[in-house]
């Protein structure tokens, strides 16, 4: 099964048998960028396990 990802998908990552749900900010080559308890991340992509929702709230940054 593949998985469709987008930046502000909120996704299922296991990391030695942790299980975190987290937000995708920016998307790479090899990994994609999440945000996770107020910081920011980079995640393989063999780590995630599932999309389980899409972040729907997005803060307003200052222009």
């Amino acid at each position: 099964m593949a998985l469709t990802l987008h930046t502000r998908n909120i996704i299922r990552v296991i990391d030695n048998g942790v299980i975190v749900n987290c937000v995708i900010l920016k998307m790479c080559l090899e990994h994609v960028v999440v945000k996770f308890r107020e910081k920011q991340y980079k995640v393989p992509y063999h780590l995630i396990d599932e999309v389980i929702g899409h972040e729907l709230l997005v803060a307003l940054e200052d222009e």
